[in-house]
């Protein structure tokens, strides 16, 4: 029976399954095309974003080339920078008799005009057309039914408070990296030519003096951040051009890359948001509504500072002892503290590169720097809460956060948070007033972080408060205004905050661990020195081959810098 029994299973089996093969194979295709189809639709998805960001990058990288437009223009939208032409006949604040206002009231007539309004946040006549590109022919007739309205452009490079599309950042950032190439390029080139070097203590002084902070600090007073970065690149690549040094100018054009693509990635963020910020209906507040305090010194410029003077005081030794200049320049080399200065840096233009492509808007990418030196963090209730409910979903996440970075947690008291007062370190009585707080924090020589949502543009006392903070966080989810004011626009409201304070802590050891690296570096360089000949009557492969040290210091705090940053 053995035999029968083997026969007719099988084929039992075999029809049992005829039937419901089908069944069965729409059962493991099903889950199968789901998956293929979600892989493909995720592509899909992802592949229109970078598509759609490729174009805005060309875009705002277009609109940067010299002899543009001084308006702001993006596909079908455009702010006109106008300004009346008597200021004495103007409200205040951009009240409601503004000239501006009549005039985009004029201007929404034209066919054309899909809207256009006054946003006296940005001072600037928001115009959208009917039509996919913003034609010449309708910005035209804006400027000229602005001049029947008392306005007319001005220039833009005199404001304080540049626009976030401002694409003079990225003029001026490629600038500088095209500076360092050039220089870098003579280096190498009078190198192979076998030219004679540039005197050793003509390159010590540039770099001296492109190091000092009280240096860098008058120059800035006198020509302006850009001006102060355009007169040292170019100074800086004449001198190791010139001297036939090119790894710093190659390490430089490295960390302006970076710096490059950040103010790219800024910008560009301002056009993908550019609907959610800019709104007939959305509130906007004006940057000068309240002075920012002055920047606090970092503990980068501090260390350069104090290397400065050992170099000097190196230098003057070295001269005593060897009675060569040249010597003496190698010692002031010896003691560069470009290490303490790239780290951070490449930390903060990574991280502001990644927090734009996440839709944060970064107005001041100095302020952001202060993360570094914060100590304490401001939490106001209208930031906590959602408007007309409860706590925020992120508020308990966003408490922890500050205390896991080390920060002083000081929230002002409401009832509706009374969950969370236990995660502060100090709990504000509600009447007092946030500025108030804010300054008394301040005065104590503390660096504080304030984050609060502006629901009303006469809010004073949060304004004032909020922009009374080292680094300033407005929240502009839900209803809350735009504070162009702020160092940071959080459109995705706390989630943002969540990010921002997670970054304090890698922004701390980034710091630490660049001056680290530049002691090192500093402190190998000038046992070369020390133990060195001067190489006069001979040739080396490379001029600078002593202060290898330093340049591989600063090498390793630039990518370290760049990876903490990835990490947040």
């Amino acid at each position: 029976m053995a035999p029968g029994l083997l026969k007719t299973r099988p084929s039992a089996t075999a029809g049992g399954l005829v039937p419901e093969g089908p069944r069965l194979l729409a059962r493991g295709v099903a889950p199968a095309m789901g998956a293929a189809a979600g892989a493909v639709a995720s592509t899909a998805r992802a592949g229109v974003r970078g598509a759609d960001t490729v174009v805005r990058v060309a875009r705002v990288a277009r609109n940067a080339l010299p002899g543009g437009s001084p308006h702001w223009r993006s596909g079908a939208r455009a702010h006109l920078a106008l300004r009346p032409s008597e200021p004495e006949r103007v409200p205040e604040k951009g009240g409601a008799e503004h000239p501006g206002h009549h005039l985009a009231a004029a201007l929404a007539e034209h066919p054309d005009v899909a809207f256009a309004y006054w946003d006296g946040g940005l001072a600037r006549l928001v115009v959208a057309a009917t039509e996919d590109a913003l034609t010449d022919e309708v910005v035209e007739k804006a400027i000229a039914l602005a001049a029947r309205h008392g306005l007319a452009e001005f220039d833009t490079s005199v404001e304080e408070f540049e626009h976030p599309g401002d694409p003079s950042g990225i003029r001026a950032a490629a600038a500088v990296l095209a500076i360092d190439g050039v220089g870098a390029g003579a280096a190498l080139i009078a190198s192979l030519l076998r030219l004679p070097p540039s005197p050793r203590m003509v390159t010590a002084v540039v770099t001296l003096l492109r190091e000092n902070p009280r240096f860098r600090g008058l120059l800035r007073a006198r020509l302006g951040r850009s001006g102060m970065d355009m007169l040292l690149a170019a100074a800086n690549a004449a001198a190791h051009g010139a001297g036939q040094s090119p790894t710093s100018l190659l390490l430089d054009g490295a960390l302006r890359a970076c710096q490059l693509a950040e103010t790219l990635a800024r910008t560009a963020a301002f056009d993908t948001v550019h609907d959610e910020v800019c709104a007939p209906d959305r509130i906007s507040v004006a940057a000068d509504h309240t002075p920012r305090p002055p920047l606090r010194t970092s503990p980068a410029q501090e260390y350069a500072a104090h290397a400065s003077a050992g170099s000097v005081l190196g230098a003057a030794a070295t001269l005593l002892v060897k009675h060569d200049g040249s010597e003496a320049a190698e010692a002031v080399l010896a003691g560069s503290p470009k290490a303490a200065r790239y780290g951070p840096a490449a930390f903060h233009a990574v991280l502001g590169g990644a927090l734009a492509r996440t839709g944060v808007l970064v107005r001041d990418m100095e302020r952001l720097r202060e993360l570094e030196m914060a100590d304490t963090v401001v939490l106001h209730p209208s930031a906590l809460r959602t408007p007309g409910a409860g706590a925020d979903p992120w508020a308990e996440t966003v408490l922890d956060a500050a205390r896991r970075a080390g920060l002083r947690v000081v929230v002002v008291d409401d009832p509706a948070l009374s969950d969370f007062t236990t995660l502060a370190d100090h709990v504000v009585p509600g009447d007092r007033p946030l500025s108030e707080v804010v300054n008394a924090l301040r005065d104590g020589k503390g660096t504080v972080i304030t984050v609060a949502r502006l629901l009303s543009a006469d809010d004073s006392d949060v304004l004032s408060g909020l922009l009374g903070g080292d680094v300033a966080l407005a929240l502009a989810d839900q209803d809350g205004a735009v504070v162009w004011g702020a160092d940071v626009v959080a459109l995705h409201g706390l989630a943002d905050v969540w990010r921002l304070l997670t970054a304090v802590r890698a922004a701390r050891v980034t710091g630490h661990r660049s001056q680290t690296l530049a002691r090192s570096g500093a402190a190998l360089s000038g046992l070369l020195v020390a133990v060195g000949e001067s190489g006069r009557g001979r040739r080396t492969l490379l001029p600078g081959v002593r202060h290898a040290p330093v340049d591989a210091a600063a090498a390793v705090a630039l990518l370290s810098g760049a990876r903490a940053a990835l990490g947040v």
